[in-house]
């Protein structure tokens, strides 16, 4: 027996890492992205976009790199929420505002033409990551948190 509880040996088996998160603010946010600002997205918005991150992004977990995983979640939100059409917007502009929309892969300009791909060759390594493939915040955000998220190895 080396000293631990079978709760414990469950913990640490698990890889499950909780715990409390030190101060993370909507100011820390805007000194990180400062481009962020109340023009582009109020406090109060800003502010359940921090929840969400203080709630999935664990100090415990992320380590040194917490405050970039706080920074990268909520940027990746943020611009998803602020690609949303202005309030009275038309039913147009919000069907458009919804579409998924990949990497521009080729354009016309007589008779106008646009291609996007929505399975990038730039993604497909994130297969199950959904929604964070489609801001830069939240490719970087998906990349880290997989090296993040791996349990140690035994190699024989």
């Amino acid at each position: 027996m080396i000293g631990i509880t079978p709760q414990q040996a469950f913990a640490v088996a698990s890889n499950i890492v909780d715990g409390e998160n030190p101060s993370f603010t909507c100011d820390d946010f805007r000194a990180l992205m400062p481009a962020f600002t109340t023009d582009i997205i109020k406090d109060e918005q800003l502010q359940h976009f921090v929840d969400m991150a203080h709630a999935v992004v664990k100090e415990a977990r992320w380590l040194s790199l917490w405050k970039e995983g706080m920074r990268l979640y909520i940027a990746h939100f943020v611009t998803l929420f602020i690609e949303a059409p202005p309030e009275g917007a038309t039913r147009q502009q919000l069907i458009t505002a919804g579409r998924l929309q990949g990497n521009k892969t080729n354009k016309s300009v007589g008779q106008v033409s646009v291609g996007y791909d929505n399975g990038s060759q730039a993604t497909q390594d994130l297969e199950g990551w959904a929604a964070w493939k489609l801001t830069t915040y939240g490719v970087q955000f998906a990349t880290y948190a997989r090296m993040i998220g791996k349990g140690g190895m035994f190699v024989r």
